[in-house]
């Protein structure tokens, strides 16, 4: 019998997370762009990966709303994280760089809006 449970987590715990999540990624920015060690970029990406699934698969348990947003960054992911497995170069590396940089960064700021809109919503709705 496959039982469901849901698992919940308070904010300081959901903070810590996004912060190891961010430290990942960085760790894996300072890989593509410092060291260019594609063996040690391509052994780190799937848990980064993982990882991120992870905590947007919480955040989005929390605010349905952002769907779209986790949708869209999981597209750009793939098609870089499909890019940094076939680059050969340290030039394409460093191009594949600056564009985690901005997706990450593009991602982190969407996501702020979307709780931001819906705690606005929410405080709306307790006042009516």
């Amino acid at each position: 019998m496959d039982e469901t449970r849901i698992y919940s987590v308070d904010f300081e715990t959901f903070n810590e997370l996004s912060h190891a999540n961010d430290e990942l990624i960085q760790y894996l920015q300072w890989l593509i762009t410092e060291r260019k060690d594609l063996e040690a970029i391509n052994k780190l990406s799937p848990i980064v990966r993982r990882m991120t699934d992870l905590f947007l698969a919480i955040l989005e348990g929390a605010f349905p709303e952002i769907s779209h947003v986790v949708d869209a960054f999981n597209k750009r992911r793939d098609e870089i994280t499909e890019r940094i497995a076939r680059a050969s170069t340290p030039e394409e590396i460093e191009q594949l760089s600056k564009q985690v940089d901005e997706l990450t960064s593009d991602c982190q700021k969407r996501i702020n809006e979307v709780m931001a809109e819906t705690k606005r919503l929410e405080k709306q709705s307790r006042k009516q």
